[in-house]
């Protein structure tokens, strides 16, 4: 069981790792904590504090002792599923808002860090809509399974049950996934390709330039994504199958 999916709804390190002990022995008073997690008392007490503020934990007397356990956990999935909820319908009047205000359809963002192989994945999941292509110029499968393999597989999926599509463009010896149920793969040199990829899909150009740390440069730009989209179609031709 891979609890690091915790991390997604906000739980750091030290959070999970008190979580899953007191989901393992039932209820502990903080000295029972801090001698199953070996954590020290500082950083037990803000931990405990702060999954008690998320909701995760509850405070009770045992005995005249104050013990600690985790809530039913049917509770933890309605309490994320009412932030999912919430998180919606802020989302649809930020989009109003921004409709008002008439934003410019032109913008470019820079994206730095570890976790731009994730946001990049949350953006197409968001904006990509059902039977929708994108396009993939020099991307290294490899590198992006290796920084994101649970992230990954859960968006191929996300694209096989929404019926989106990927024409694919990778160096010779690039790999491919087998996962990849919507995607077809052809090959070009290296040297065609350069050292950086593109993801081309609407309007929206995504660059990822790989690396220690790893950049993307995310442009929307209706005239620059119809060039990239004529410069794929080229490629293609000249790309073998793999």
């Amino acid at each position: 069981m891979d609890i690091n999916i915790f991390k997604e709804f906000g739980l750091t390190k030290n959070e999970m790792i008190i979580f899953l002990t007191l989901i393992k022995q039932g209820s502990l008073s903080a000295t029972g904590v801090a001698k199953e997690t070996g954590l020290n008392r500082p950083y037990l007490y803000y931990a405990l504090e702060r999954l008690r503020e998320k909701g995760y934990l509850s405070e009770i007397k045992d005995k005249g002792k104050r013990v600690f356990k985790i809530v039913e956990l049917d509770t933890i999935l309605i309490l994320e599923k009412d932030k999912v909820l919430f998180l919606e319908k802020t989302i649809e009047e930020l989009k109003k808002l921004r409709a008002e205000k008439n934003f410019e359809e032109n913008s470019v963002e820079v994206l730095k860090g570890s976790a731009v192989t994730k946001n990049i994945f949350r953006k197409m999941m968001t904006e990509i809509k059902p039977q929708e292509e994108i396009l993939y110029l020099g991307l290294n499968e490899a590198a992006m399974e290796a920084l994101e393999p649970l992230y990954l597989r859960r968006v191929l999926e996300h694209f096989r049950k929404n019926r989106i599509t990927e024409r694919i463009i990778i160096h010779k010896k690039g790999k491919t996934l087998s996962y990849a149920k919507t995607a077809q793969y052809k090959y070009l040199d290296q040297k065609l390709l350069g050292n950086t990829a593109k993801i081309i899909y609407q309007n929206t150009i995504i660059e990822i330039l790989y690396g220690n740390p790893q950049h993307a440069i995310i442009t929307k730009s209706k005239d620059i994504a119809e060039t990239i989209k004529q410069q794929f179609e080229v490629f293609w031709k000249l790309a073998k199958s793999v």
